[in-house]
């Protein structure tokens, strides 16, 4: 009886599990090749399209064909066909320019604040309007230009919008799992404000399962996962991290589809929202198929903690700022 059960149960989850349209806009740059990699093998994503202006789209795309999956998968190249690449989408992910050796901080943020007004513009002529998954750096300043862009040109929906932060979560639990000799998948370490090393702050106070650190384990602890980025870098010679934030998306957007199906969970994610001292804050977001709910909210932080998020909140408002001032002067 009990193995019945089991069955009827696989056999429910099967037919009433939805089949999705996710598309990669930037699918073709280094961090859109991978995350095309990684959902090209989500069962539950039947289409997947992937856009870009690059001449190498149509090859990355006839790539990924020969991966042998029981969904579609198409390409369009250049910025005339991204209305259509857009249209049926479930969901929708940007990448963008990535810091690289020749390109300078400035350069990549021009080109990718272009690219984010250039693709907010069209999505929000897409009714309903899809779920937005922005990995384009800088995250903090991009998707505040990307919601304004879009609540003041069409469709707009802010419980929708998002940030893709989990690889901030996942860098945090694995280097917490590391210090303290414990299974990654066992641990949890919350982590709350923005994306950038100014805005970052992992909660060991609040970390599962408890361990006993000295508050200058717990700075060093902080000022190295802070540098994490830089360290990965230095390590590529110059070249951003893409597979672990890559890894980040592929959840982000698994845990949107299970949302969609029926299934609410949570998901880190830097969102529009006004309880922490500013407009737009990340952490951990329960999501349902209507989007983005409640922020999972923390007591009893330490007093490090306290000054850390103070110092991240001035910063954040800076950066929302930052964008705005940007879609003035273009």
């Amino acid at each position: 009886m009990l193995q019945a059960k089991k069955c009827l149960h696989i056999f429910c989850r099967k037919v009433l599990s939805r089949n999705y349209h996710v598309a990669i806009v930037g699918g073709a740059s280094e961090i859109g090749q991978t995350i095309a990699l990684l959902l090209r093998n989500q069962r539950t994503v039947s289409n997947l399209v992937i856009h870009d202006n690059a001449v190498h789209t149509p090859g990355i795309v006839l790539d990924l064909s020969h991966i042998p999956t029981n969904s579609a998968i198409k390409g369009y190249v250049g910025s005339d066909s991204l209305d259509s690449a857009l249209q049926h989408s479930d969901i929708v992910i940007t990448t963008g320019a990535i810091q690289s050796p020749g390109l300078s901080e400035k350069a990549r943020l021009h080109l990718n604040a272009e690219f984010i007004k250039s693709f907010a513009t069209r999505v929000s002529k897409v009714s309903p309007i899809p779920f937005i998954g922005i990995a384009t750096e800088p995250i903090n300043v991009m998707v505040p230009m990307a919601t304004e862009v879009i609540r003041n040109n069409g469709e707009y929906d802010p419980k929708k919008i998002f940030g893709i932060t989990s690889a901030d979560l996942f860098t945090a639990q694995t280097m917490y799992a590391s210090i303290n000799n414990i299974n990654p998948q066992d641990c949890k370490v919350p982590v709350i404000g923005g994306h950038s090393n100014e805005t970052v702050i992992p909660l060991l106070s609040q970390a599962k399962p408890a361990c006993n650190l000295d508050q200058k384990s717990i700075e060093e602890f902080t000022a190295k996962f802070r540098s994490q980025e830089d360290l990965v870098t230095n390590a590529k010679k110059g070249w951003s991290p893409t597979l672990s934030i890559a890894y980040g998306v592929s959840i982000f957007v698994q845990g949107i589809l299970n949302a969609l199906d029926g299934r609410p969970n949570q998901i880190h994610a830097y969102v529009e929202n006004n309880d922490f001292g500013t407009s737009y804050f990340a952490g951990t977001v329960l999501v349902d198929e209507k989007g983005a709910g409640e922020m999972e909210r923390y007591s009893n932080l330490s007093d490090f903690e306290c000054h850390l998020l103070e110092r991240a909140i001035e910063q954040l408002r800076k950066d929302v700022s930052k964008g705005t001032k940007m879609l003035e002067l273009a």
